[in-house]
């Protein structure tokens, strides 16, 4: 029987539809808990086993994720107890045709992603077994991927008997390739495709620098010894301390990688982290890939080179007292950027739209992590202090100004696809008004 088509777009909500259920603000720390023991059992018991790179990145994701997936699958099941949860019902209406033909869009996006990462030089090296920057990830595709599509068939077919409308985007697809047009659903195949395009950008690059960090994440007796300087009242031990600011700034942004290559991979409607709706124009998507290798290093160092001659240390290195406290607002704001991160939870991508957050740093303003992450970048390179002549510095801070009006370019497009998606969004930016508003009039009130 042929599914009816919607009127509206893929992802588009009626305006009296309720917000999609978050499960718990605190899903974002109890995964910065598992974290924190991945890197633990990295310390204490990884250096046993002698694994690959590959294989320590995907055990350090699942320390991760696997806390908050148990913490939001039994918070949801008790609140689908009371009723249905953003289409999925208590019905049981199990179908293996259905799950078939998803499993051929599955397996269709899949081969269609491998033909463009084949095609591309950017990606075709480290699909070599010599290797490429890519290597650690398409290696673990490769081992892994049978497994992880066995488990794919398993939780298509559960989760197909649970859903309103079980014809979703692997459906459609599915018959795209069979060539069964009549059936399909096109608004939803290109959300499909979209959607696919995020994961197919992301995850390779995402897990590759969670695998370049983890050598990072091993402490170290000067780590220790860095700590007893800090705190024992002695003059400071600038190598000392570098060794821990290294180590500190490594570990933040671990956390974040971490946090933002399991929201890429775990896009599951059974608790919820599934994508409603991929970024549909072109200025949202050039906004956002340009702040991303490969786009960047091109863009970035013909357009917008703000770093200037040098960094914080070598321009505040004869001037310890402000070269240890730009260091420490270094790692306050990239602390503050990587917090924005945790509260996603399981729900953290780029380009898309999978849940409205407003609890975290989200609770102040909108774009927190794109505010933390300038500052942070102004602080790393004060672009001010350049020893070339020519008026160096002036035209640092007008690149500088240049990547700011880039992100604010990113915080629009993505206002503007939240926006006409889910009317919570339209709530929650009333909300963060109306704090700032009481704010600026020193109305320090209860939220709005």
């Amino acid at each position: 029987m042929r599914p009816p088509k919607p009127e509206a777009s893929a992802g588009a909500q009626p305006a009296d539809k309720k917000p999609d259920f978050i499960p718990s603000a605190l899903t974002g720390w109890i995964g910065l808990g598992g974290f924190v023991l991945g890197v633990l059992w990295l310390n204490i018991s990884g250096p046993l086993y002698l694994l690959s790179r590959y294989w320590e990145g995907l055990i350090l994701m699942g320390f991760t994720s696997v806390p908050m997936l148990v913490w939001d699958g039994v918070l949801l099941a008790s609140r689908r107890a009371a009723g249905p949860v953003d289409g999925m019902t208590k019905r049981r209406d199990y179908s293996f045709a259905r799950t078939g033909m998803k499993l051929i869009g599955l397996l269709s996006t899949i081969a269609l992603l491998a033909l463009l990462y084949w095609i591309f030089p950017e990606y075709n090296p480290s699909m070599k077994p010599d290797g490429g920057f890519y290597s650690n990830f398409f290696t673990l595709c490769r081992l892994a991927g049978p497994w992880v599509l066995g488990v794919c068939a398993i939780y298509f077919y559960f989760v197909d008997a649970r859903l309103d409308d079980p014809h979703d985007g692997y459906w459609h697809f599915g018959h795209v390739v069979l060539l069964a047009f009549d059936r399909v659903d096109w608004a939803k195949v290109r959300n499909h495709l979209r959607t696919w395009a995020v994961k197919g950008f992301f995850m390779p690059l995402m897990f590759t620098f969670v695998c370049s960090n983890l050598p990072g994440l091993h402490w170290h007796d000067e780590h220790g010894a860095a700590l007893k300087n800090l705190f024992s009242g002695a003059e400071a031990n600038l190598p000392l301390l570098q060794a821990l600011f290294n180590y500190c700034n490594n570990f933040i942004f671990s956390v974040d990688l971490a946090f933002v290559a399991c929201g890429y991979v775990l896009t599951l409607r059974l608790v919820q982290s599934h994508v409603r709706s991929a970024e549909p124009t072109m200025l949202g998507w050039t906004a956002a890939l340009i702040c991303y290798q490969p786009f960047w290093k091109t863009f970035g160092d013909l357009y917008l080179g703000y770093w200037s001659d040098g960094d914080w240390q070598s321009k505040l290195q004869h001037n310890h007292a402000l070269l240890i406290a730009c260091g420490a607002g270094i790692l306050i704001f990239e602390t503050l950027f990587s917090i924005s991160t945790i509260s996603f939870g399981l729900r953290f991508s780029n380009l898309t739209h999978r849940g409205i957050v407003t609890t975290g740093p989200y609770y102040f303003t909108k774009h927190p992590a794109y505010i933390t992450k300038i500052c942070a970048f102004f602080l790393i390179s004060l672009p001010w202090i350049d020893g070339r002549a020519n008026g160096w510095g002036l035209r640092n801070l007008f690149m500088l100004a240049g990547l700011s009006f880039v992100y604010w370019l990113r915080a629009k497009t993505e206002e503007r696809h939240l926006a006409s998606i889910d009317p919570a969004y339209s709530i929650y930016t009333e909300q963060i008004r109306q704090r700032h508003r009481r704010w600026l009039h020193l109305k320090f009130g209860r939220s709005a």
